[in-house]
């Protein structure tokens, strides 16, 4: 049997902060208001818009789980809805680096998401068809670039 590897194609980097100082932490969660973001790539174009949301549960061995929902204005005008889960393998030592003020960088912490986007724009209805997936390019303090590509 041959196993393929999942192919992508590149649709968008997307940068977007958080202040880090204003969130909630109820028990194991980190609740933050996104403050900014916005998107672009090949054909694409947008910023987020209120509100937009990032819950983050902290496992007991320091992993996040994101639970990611923001709304967007694309460029033609239209809304668009993102909603996303992933994972940052977070340790102490990396916590450490990014409280001393230190950028990482996507070779240094693993940073994945599943981004899906829901639109009632027509230019932008292939939206609604598929999956795709995010890598950490940067992460300092509460700002954050990566890249979202869309599986084939």
């Amino acid at each position: 049997m041959s196993v393929e590897a999942a192919k992508t194609e590149f649709l968008m980097t997307l940068k977007g902060s958080i202040s880090l100082t204003e969130g909630a932490r109820i028990n194991n969660k980190l609740i933050f208001e996104v403050s900014n973001a916005s998107f672009e790539g090949s054909g694409i174009r947008g910023e987020v818009v209120a509100p937009a949301g990032d819950w983050i549960d902290v496992m007991p061995n320091g992993t996040w789980k994101l639970d990611v929902r923001m709304n967007a204005k694309l460029d033609d005008g239209s809304l668009a809805y993102f909603q996303y889960n992933g994972i940052v393998c977070m340790t102490e030592a990396l916590m450490e680096r990014v409280a001393n003020g230190e950028c990482l960088t996507g070779d240094d912490i693993y940073f994945r998401s599943a981004p899906y986007i829901e639109t009632n724009s027509e230019k932008y209805a292939w939206l609604n068809e598929i999956v795709c997936v995010g890598k950490l390019r940067t992460f300092n303090g509460g700002d954050v670039v990566y890249d979202i590509f869309k599986v084939l």
